[in-house]
């Protein structure tokens, strides 16, 4: 009697068990990915611009923005010490809305532009600022340290 009992409730059991379901927990939380974070660094800056013979070089250091969970700060833009612009992130595309250049206390001009990641450590970097009457075009490649 023990051996026909076998035979079907094992068989039995192993079919309840594959029938169980695959369906994941709704409470679940999935890893995030902050699109921001290959930017958030120091990175070493080399500048061409309209308004210099020389290429210039500074370094500007890139945190996330508390704003907005798509913002970045840019910290020393234009070489400018203490002065900040903010931009947003969508994929590997940087884009510096026209805005004042700033920092705590005052505005030092304006500024506008876009950008490109184009590996782990490049940005490229295409803007124009308004620092009083003086009007700049510049590209820069930005390299992270």
């Amino acid at each position: 009697m023990k051996t026909i009992f076998s035979l079907f409730a094992i068989p039995f059991f192993l079919f309840l068990v594959s029938c169980a379901s695959d369906k994941k927990d709704d409470n679940s939380q999935e890893p995030t990915t902050d699109v921001r974070d290959k930017f958030i660094s120091r990175w070493n800056v080399s500048e061409n611009s309209t308004t210099s013979t020389t290429p210039n070089s500074y370094s500007v250091n890139i945190t996330k923005s508390s704003n907005s969970s798509s913002s970045i700060i840019i910290d020393n833009f234009y070489g400018l010490s203490n002065y900040t612009v903010y931009a947003t992130i969508s994929n590997n595309n940087v884009s510096i809305p026209y805005q004042q250049i700033k920092n705590n206390t005052s505005s030092i001009g304006f500024a506008k532009g876009t950008g490109t990641l184009t590996s782990a450590t490049n940005i490229s970097m295409n803007y124009t600022t308004t620092i009083g009457t003086s009007r700049d075009s510049c590209t820069a490649i930005y390299t992270k340290q």
